[in-house]
């Protein structure tokens, strides 16, 4: 039962925000040039368009004010110095790094998603050389920004105001208690009716990818000890509740082969079974 289904939720990453193929949003052709119009610099805003990261492209962004409603914000602006094929490791590699510098840790630990977002052909014949790293809040962990007014700068410094804390398991039950398919994890407040906490992150090691049925039992086995230490139990004891289970989230192939091997841990309960404080609280 347990794995049938969290293989089925580390698998949901593959359809949303990093599962889209790498450009597989709008091109040059399909907008006015890039090169015609202001594209945001670091620090600034982009607004017009929820998407998922990898279908940003230079000629979708719209630059404006961070006080005003956006999708994303530019960490970094770098230039390339031959056209891109597709993005790099070393492109998606500085991303990583300048995002992680901005907010204050690292953003997969936050309601965060990276768009690496790198010129289609179209856009480097008419003059667009640099690639643009840019965060985005998510509605829901694997899907699409969400807008937002003000600055996603050091916001998992001190107070952590973007910290992953509490999740609300959006899913179809399987009339056994359980769940059939899980579709979305919302971020929530703690306060509010919810059934699921995110619990940590797993780093996979610096390997090809092992395929998704092994991912998901080394992620499990992983994150089952993450959620024992978050609950302050020992893994056998947490190994034996029924009341909890763990979904791991991450894991896709084209993400893991620019080098972002991290897994985020989340723990889940039985969907008639709705808390409103921390399941710490709970343990």
């Amino acid at each position: 039962m347990r794995l049938r289904m969290i293989a089925a939720v580390v698998l949901l990453s593959l359809a949303g925000c990093d599962g889209t193929q790498p450009g597989g949003g709008p091109t040059a052709s399909a907008a006015a040039s890039p090169s015609a119009k202001a594209l945001p610099a670091a620090g600034g805003c982009h607004a017009g368009q929820s998407l998922r990261p990898d279908d940003y492209r230079p000629a979708t962004l719209n630059a404006v004010d961070c006080a005003a409603e956006h999708q994303a914000e530019i960490v970094r602006v770098g230039q390339l110095t031959t056209p891109p094929e597709n993005k790099t490791r070393e492109v998606y590699t500085d991303c990583d790094t300048a995002a992680r510098e901005y907010v204050g840790g690292d953003w997969h630990e936050g309601r965060l998603g990276l768009a690496v977002i790198v010129p289609s052909t179209e856009e480097w014949i008419a003059g667009v050389h640099e690639y643009r790293c840019a965060l985005l809040e998510f509605s829901a962990d694997g899907f699409t920004s969400r807008l937002r007014t003000g600055s996603l700068k050091d916001g998992l410094r001190g107070p952590r105001p973007l910290a992953l804390t509490c999740v609300d398991v959006l899913a179809i039950p399987d009339g056994q208690g359980w769940y059939q398919s899980i579709d979305r994890l919302v971020p929530i407040d703690c306060a509010q009716p919810h059934n699921g906490e995110y619990v940590g992150l797993y780093a996979s090691p610096d390997v090809p990818h092992p395929g998704m049925t092994k991912l998901t039992r080394e992620a499990t086995q992983a994150c089952n000890a993450k959620a024992a230490t978050f609950l302050g139990q020992s893994p056998s004891k947490f190994a034996n509740r029924t009341d909890i289970i763990v979904i791991p989230t991450g894991g896709n192939p084209e993400r893991w082969a620019l080098g972002d091997h991290t897994v985020r841990c989340y723990i889940v309960t039985r969907p008639d079974n709705r808390v409103t404080q921390s399941l710490k609280a709970g343990s």
